[in-house]
Parts: C-alpha cells; sequence; structure tokens
C-alpha cells in the first residue's frame, strides 16, 4: 500500500494495517531516538547539577566575602572614629602644653625678677651695716669727747657732746635693725625665687612631656586615619565583590534550573519514546500472531 493509499484510507475511516516489518523498524528508530533523548537529559542534568553545585560555592564564597567586607567597613569606620578622637585629644593636650610651658616661662621670669630684687635688697642691707657702724663708731668718740669737755669744766659743751651721741647711738641702732631686716628679706626672697624657678622649671618639663603626647597622640590619629581609609575602601571593595558574586551565583542557578529542566523535559520525551516503541514492538508481535492464527 502506498503512502497516498494509506492517507485516502485514513481520511475514509478504513482500518490500514502495517507491516510487522515496518512496526518494528519503527519501534527501532523510535527506541534509537528515546535512548539519545534519554543521553541528553541525562548530560543536561548533570551540567544542571553542576552548574546548581557551583552556583551554591558561589553563593557561599560571596557570603563570606559579604561578612569580610561588612566587618572591614565596620573596622575601618571604627578606626576613622578613633582617629578623630586621638586628634582631638591630642589637639587639646597639646594646647595644655603649650599652656605649661607659657606658665613656666612666666615663673622662670618671675624667679628673676625676684633674685635681682633679693640681690639689690642685700645690697642695700650691707649699706645698711656699714652706715650703723659708721654712726656707732661716731657716737663713742662724741660720747668720749664728752667726757673731756666734763673734765675740762665745759658741761654746757659736755652735755651736748653726750645728747648728740646718744641720737646718733638710736640711728646706729636703728640702720642696724634694717640691716637684719633687710637681710633677712633678701633670703626670704632668694628663697621665694628659687621656689618659683623650681615650679616654672616643673611647669616647662610638664608642658613639654605634654607636647611630646601631643604628637604621639597626632601620629597615632594619622595611623588611624590612613588605616580606618585602608580597611573602608576595602570592604567596600569586598561589598562590591560580594554583590558581583551574587548576582554571578544567581545566574548560575538560573542557568542551571533551565538546564536541569531541559534535562528532565528529554528524560520524560525519552520515556514517552520508549513507551512508543515498547507499544511498536508490541504491535508488531501481535501482528505476527494473527498471521500465524491465520
Amino acid at each position: 500500500m502506498t503512502e497516498e493509499s494509506k492517507d485516502n484510507a485514513l481520511e475514509q475511516g478504513e482500518t490500514v494495517i502495517i507491516p510487522k516489518r515496518q512496526l518494528r523498524e519503527a519501534s527501532a528508530e523510535v527506541e534509537a531516538l528515546s535512548e539519545i533523548a534519554g543521553l541528553e537529559g541525562e548530560i543536561e542534568l548533570d551540567a544542571g547539577a553542576a552548574e546548581l553545585a557551583q552556583a551554591r560555592e558561589v553563593a557561599a564564597a560571596g557570603r563570606e566575602v559579604l561578612a569580610a567586607g561588612a566587618s572591614e567597613l565596620t573596622r575601618g569606620v571604627d578606626a576613622l572614629a578613633a582617629s578623630e578622637r586621638s586628634a582631638v585629644l591630642s589637639e587639646t593636650v597639646g594646647i595644655a602644653g603649650v599652656s605649661d610651658v607659657a606658665q613656666g616661662a612666666e615663673l622662670l621670669d618671675a624667679s628673676d625678677d625676684l633674685a635681682e630684687m633679693g640681690a639689690f635688697v642685700a645690697a642695700m642691707s650691707g649699706e645698711d651695716l656699714e652706715r650703723g657702724m659708721d654712726l656707732a663708731s661716731l657716737y663713742g668718740e662724741l660720747v668720749v669727747a664728752g667726757d673731756v669737755m666734763a673734765e675740762m669744766g665745759l658741761p654746757v659743751m659736755a652735755a651736748f657732746l653726750a645728747d648728740r651721741g646718744q641720737w646718733l647711738r638710736e640711728i646706729a641702732v636703728d640702720e642696724l635693725r634694717q640691716y637684719g631686716a633687710s637681710r633677712a628679706l633678701a633670703e626670704l626672697m632668694e628663697d621665694t625665687s628659687q621656689q618659683v624657678a623650681d615650679l616654672g622649671i616643673g611647669e616647662v618639663e610638664e608642658g613639654l612631656t605634654r607636647l611630646a603626647i601631643s604628637d604621639e597622640m597626632a601620629e597615632e590619629s594619622e595611623a588611624l586615619a590612613e588605616a580606618g581609609i585602608e580597611m573602608t575602601v576595602e570592604g567596600l571593595a569586598d561589598l562590591a565583590a560580594a554583590e558581583a558574586m551574587r548576582d554571578a551565583g544567581a545566574t548560575l542557578a538560573l542557568d542551571g534550573i533551565a538546564t536541569v529542566a531541559e534535562g528532565a523535559a528529554d528524560m520524560g520525551a525519552s520515556e514517552a519514546l520508549h513507551a512508543t516503541a515498547a507499544r511498536l514492538e508490541s504491535t508488531a508481535d501481535e501482528s505476527s500472531e494473527e498471521e500465524s492464527g491465520d
């Protein structure tokens, strides 16, 4: 029966008998197609599973990079904040150091002034001592002269000289008392000058120490700022890389799912073709049995 006659018979609803040889050949061809579809399905399923596994690995790596980037970014922000605090402290300590040095310089100047004043008072007290001793000497001379005048019968002159002598004696005593007070004042001023100088030196040393600490804190602030910027940049880079890895993982996952779906479709087609081949083979067997019965 030709193909045209088969088509006409099918259009008229007639039963078309296909030779068993053709049925077996068709069954073999369909089975071959089933095997090919099955192999392609297995390959696609394996490829899809590999893509999904790779997607999971990329996603896991992306999460690790994301965590590392977030940590690095947090550390960078903390370092920048610490740098700012250190800079403020450095400035504060530096201002205090400058103030201490200035106060120390003022105290040293005051110490020098006190020392000069003490030296001046000491010089004045030496003059008081010399003048007091001179007056005491004059007093003694007038007393002797008065005694001589009394022996010479000049009581008025003797009384005058005695009165002048007493007056000089009082002045001499005052001068010597002033000498003692001036000397004590000079010693006190000298001691005070030394104490003020010690305070001034202490203030200067404290100020210089604070300035040194301020410099160290400024250097630490700069180092923290550089480290903070570096860690922030690295953290942002890691976050960008994590985002790219997330997108890549999502793309791989979608590709894997599509590949698995194609593999599943091929496997389904393979099973359907296998069932069709089996049905054709069964039909051919039934046809052989019918021919044998006839």
